[in-house]
Formats: C-alpha cells, sequence, structure tokens
C-alpha cells in the first residue's frame, strides 16, 4: 500500500512538471497589434466639444471657439513637414454635414471616404481657459482639454486616440506632483499650454511620421 502510494506522488509530482513546461511556452503577453496600413491622413478642422453648458455662458462658449481656431493653427505648424498629411478645408466640408448634426467620427468618415484618405484625424476642444495675469503672477492660470481621435476610413474604427487635460499648476504643486511644464517656472497662455500638449500626444502618435 506505501509502495503505491510513493508511485502514485511521483506520478503526480512528474504530471505537475510537464504542465509547468508547457505552460511556460505560453506567451504571458499577447503580441502587440499590427499597425492598420495608412498611407494618407485629412486633418479635420478642430472643433468645440458637444458638451452642455448654460446659453448664458458665453464666456466658455467664445473661449471654446477661440481655442479651436489657436489649436487648428498649431496643427498647421505641426504637420507643415508632412507629405502624407493634407487638412480638410471648411469648403470641402460644405457638401459633408453628417444627416446627425455633431457627429464629428460620422463626418470623418464621411470626409475620408469622399475625399479619399485612408484615415481622419478628429480634434475636440472641450476647455480653453485663458491665463488671467502675467507671466509670473496670475489671479487665474491657463486650463486646457481637448481630446485627439485617428479613424480608420475603411473600418470606420478609432485606431489611436489621445487626451490632454491640463491646469497649469503652482511650482510647488508642479514638483510635488511631478507634472513640469517646461516654463521653468513661468505662468503659460493657454495657447503655450496647448502646444506643449498637442505636441506631446501628437509625437507619441504610431500612425504619424515624416518618412
Amino acid at each position: 500500500m506505501k509502495n503505491l502510494q510513493i508511485l502514485f506522488m511521483g506520478c503526480v509530482v512528474i504530471f505537475l512538471f510537464v504542465i509547468s513546461s508547457g505552460c511556460a511556452n505560453i506567451p504571458q503577453e499577447e503580441a502587440a497589434k499590427e499597425l492598420v496600413p495608412i498611407k494618407s491622413i485629412g486633418v479635420l478642422p478642430a472643433q468645440p466639444a458637444r458638451i452642455t453648458i448654460l446659453p448664458s455662458d458665453t464666456k466658455t462658449r467664445q473661449q471654446r471657439e477661440a481655442g479651436s481656431t489657436i489649436i487648428n493653427s498649431l496643427l498647421s505648424d505641426y504637420f507643415r513637414d508632412y507629405r502624407d498629411v493634407r487638412f480638410i478645408s471648411q469648403t470641402e466640408l460644405e457638401g459633408l454635414q453628417p444627416t446627425q448634426p455633431g457627429q464629428a467620427l460620422y463626418l470623418a468618415r464621411e470626409a475620408g471616404q469622399q475625399l479619399h484618405y485612408d484615415a481622419v484625424l478628429v480634434t475636440e476642444v472641450e476647455r480653453y481657459q485663458t491665463r488671467t495675469g502675467s507671466a509670473y503672477a496670475v489671479d487665474t492660470p491657463a486650463s486646457v482639454t481637448f481630446s485627439l481621435k485617428l479613424l480608420a476610413i475603411a473600418s470606420g474604427q478609432v485606431i489611436w486616440s489621445a487626451d490632454f487635460d491640463q491646469t497649469q499648476q503652482p511650482l510647488f504643486e508642479n514638483i510635488l506632483g511631478s507634472r513640469s511644464t517646461g516654463s521653468g517656472f513661468r505662468w503659460l497662455t493657454a495657447a503655450e499650454l496647448a502646444k506643449a500638449g498637442l505636441t506631446k500626444k501628437l509625437n507619441s502618435c504610431p500612425y504619424l511620421s515624416k518618412d
């Protein structure tokens, strides 16, 4: 009886060893998905995000509209040397209004299909609060929030996205939170904050290459 128990335990040990050896060959993480083939990218004009604000809050509305204009200029500067990225003009969009007003991704796909882009970049500005004060003393710091989405036209899927949401913090809080703005230290304008955020996010996009 004792011999049978020893034999049984030996079989169990061997079995567990074989199983563990087999598991060791199983990848712990799935391989990174291959990038979707993208040869051309259209850039939609940045637009204020569709969020609920009070009708009487004209200041917020005006700031977001102004922010969209400034971010459009920043996008133009960023993509200046990109051969396969082109801006979609407002004139080109006039005949592409979606059946569901405000649906930015729907409009992006319509534009991509009709203007023959592989992907379209959509930028929406949720907050654009300008700095009140000077570079070294402020009452209200700059605060910017926007989102970026790259839509693959063939599949209609968002293949890359990024969000930027930052309000510049005082130097002491900035150090504790490790949120350097590279201002070293001065209070940035909203345009400077937006440029820093936009550059950082676009630089991380695997579909953007000047080659």
